[in-house]
């Protein structure tokens, strides 16, 4: 069978949550299946990692405005493909009879306050195109599922659960000194589904409590931001709250061996990649209880209602003065991540490929 891909996640010079996903579960994919054709789409040459796997085409198309619809669509017509499988839900015009497509979130639907009205316009045309051509959804968690089925009266035997795990990480060197001493860590873009607002209260609680004691946001700034940086400075703790902006891969994984703890607060979420990654280096975490951020985290990790800044504070607390509940957690979340493989969910994706 020939499949094509929009690979262009793989090319991407700062990949985060999509890209992140996307180039695992194809790696797993294609060390699984020899028996199938892959053509690679992508706006720029592959690194030569995945020009190593011999069932693997890359078809590099040069940029372009509106690259899906100017360029792969066109180009999936030349290469007559038996199934197109797009990692997000934008699809390209031309499409051959049997197309996947990955949803990851409808948070343009559930939280529209968190983007601008073009971007809320986008994400209603691609995901009903998506839900209206694909012959099966992807998604990436159980929550996300019951979301698709009950916004858009989707026939749950047409959407099908391909769960994300933990991303390829750098190994952590415990030899690097730490970019800060005592401090809470929250990784992602910063913007307000992922509630900055309450964790930046919460920590203003406490910060006279603990005078050491820092915010470390990890991520680049989102829509309506300047919300953010206003209470910061209302709380006048701008000199303890730390906006790093995107950072790579050594140095995030930097700031999770040496943090306190990892805070995800997420008003709304598909997935939450932070908290499996705060599991892997062994870091206590305290998340939402926003329900596909508790589906990921399970018992392993402290949850609180996103909206209670006064709940989190005392979670915080309960954190940094009870060792015992610090271990716990850390234990829990270790187990709890074995729970996510890459090679399973690329098991279950191409056993819905084969079944097309």
């Amino acid at each position: 069978m020939k499949i094509g891909i929009d690979a262009t996640a793989l090319v991407h010079p700062h990949p985060t949550g999509v890209e992140v996903v996307t180039r695992d579960l194809l790696r797993s994919l294609l060390a699984q299946d020899y028996d199938n054709h892959y053509f690679l789409y992508t706006p720029a040459p592959l690194p030569e990692v995945w020009l190593k796997f011999p069932q693997v085409t890359n078809r590099v198309l040069p940029p372009r405005f509106f690259w899906v619809l100017t360029r792969l669509s066109p180009a999936l017509v030349q290469d007559h493909l038996d199934l197109f499988w797009s990692p997000s839900n934008l699809l390209p015009f031309h499409l051959p009879n049997k197309v996947l497509a990955t949803i990851h979130d409808l948070a343009a639907f559930y939280f529209p306050r968190a983007y601008s009205l073009r971007s809320r316009l986008l994400s209603w045309l691609t995901t009903r195109r998506a839900i209206q051509f694909a012959t099966k959804v992807l998604v990436v968690s159980q929550q996300t599922k019951t979301d698709l089925v009950t916004k858009f009266k989707l026939a749950p035997e047409r959407v099908a659960v391909i769960p994300n795990a933990l991303p390829q990480l750098p190994t952590a060197d415990l030899s690097t000194p730490a970019q800060f001493s005592t401090y809470l860590l929250m990784v992602g873009r910063v913007e307000a589904r992922k509630n900055p607002l309450t964790a930046i209260k919460a920590f203003a609680l406490i910060a006279q409590q603990y005078p050491k004691l820092q915010l470390v946001f990890a991520g680049g700034f989102g829509f309506q931001s300047d919300d953010i940086k206003q209470l910061v400075e209302e709380v006048g703790l701008s000199h303890r709250i730390h906006f790093l902006g995107f950072v790579d891969a050594n140095i995030l994984a930097n700031l999770y061996i040496h943090a306190t703890a990892v805070l995800f607060p997420s008003l709304y979420e598909g997935f939450g990649l932070p908290v499996l990654e705060a599991f892997h280096y062994g870091i206590p975490v305290i998340a939402s209880t926003a329900p596909a951020v508790a589906e990921v985290a399970g018992d392993g990790a402290i949850l609180v209602d996103p909206t209670d800044a006064i709940g989190l504070s005392q979670a915080i607390v309960k954190l940094l003065e009870e060792p015992e509940l610090r271990a716990h957690l850390i234990e829990q979340g270790t187990h709890r991540l074995q729970e996510y493989s890459w090679q399973q969910s690329a098991e279950k994706l191409l056993i819905i490929i084969k079944s097309l």
